[in-house]
């Protein structure tokens, strides 16, 4: 399939709906930039692997280095408290092994930032995509709870992508979370906006996305935001 397939996706905003392949692994290193941000470090990389699985499941791990939190002991940024691994688990629901058509998943996620007894948070998503050879839409409800306090959000990301040729596609991708239960000062809403680009060779892909972003700023205030990534399947 010189679209990549429904088991990858555009933007690095979007989970997506298809299966790897059975015993298939896929490497996915991504890099993100925001300015300004709630952190010292506006380079944030981020690492993972994913594993295809029969009757539809993949499993997959990494990490993504949020910025460095400040460690309270000494005022510097610590790149141990920074680190946000995660693990997650997606199961093809509906669609063609072949990518193409409505395609329909399921994704649970758990990640934590850091290794100082952060008990971390749980999200699930649905994902929904319909691809063609030349255009693909994307549409995704994510309800998210954290286990250190009693906050917990929900989440709509989308995209909508033309393919010039199969292997390259141009589009648009975003995000919005709304508080269900927030915190005293918390941001009651998030939103992530911007165009992409999206190529395919084989096995191997490189996509971007450039934009903006309110994430760790103060509500009604919004950064500009870069972000790059590229997988290979083997």
């Amino acid at each position: 399939d010189p679209t990549g397939g429904a088991y990858t996706s555009p933007t690095l905003l979007f989970v997506p709906a298809g299966a790897l392949p059975v015993w298939n692994v896929r490497a996915i290193a991504s890099t993100e930039l925001q300015s300004p941000s709630d952190v010292h470090a506006g380079f944030r990389p981020g690492l993972g692997a994913e594993l295809g699985l029969p009757a539809g499941f993949t499993l997959a791990a990494g990490t993504n280095w949020v910025g460095g939190d400040v460690n309270p002991n000494t005022g510097n940024n610590d790149f141990n408290l920074g680190l946000s691994p995660y693990f997650q688990a997606r199961f093809h629901i509906l669609g063609s092994a072949d990518g193409q058509g409505f395609q329909l998943g399921t994704s649970a996620t758990y990640k934590f930032v850091g290794f100082e007894g952060d008990p971390g948070e749980m999200e699930v998503g649905l994902s929904a995509q319909y691809r063609q050879r030349r255009f693909e839409l994307g549409l995704q409800g994510v309800v998210g709870k954290d286990f250190a306090t009693t906050s917990a959000d929900g989440e709509v990301h989308a995209y909508a992508l033309y393919r010039v040729i199969p292997q390259l596609g141009i589009g648009g991708a975003g995000q919005v979370r709304t508080a269900i239960v927030s915190q005293p000062g918390a941001n009651a809403y998030d939103a992530i906006g911007g165009g992409i680009v999206s190529l395919t060779l084989a096995q191997y892909q490189i996509g971007a996305l450039g934009g903006a972003s309110t994430i760790g700023l103060g509500q009604g205030q919004a950064g500009a935001l870069a972000q790059v990534f590229g997988s290979a399947r083997f």
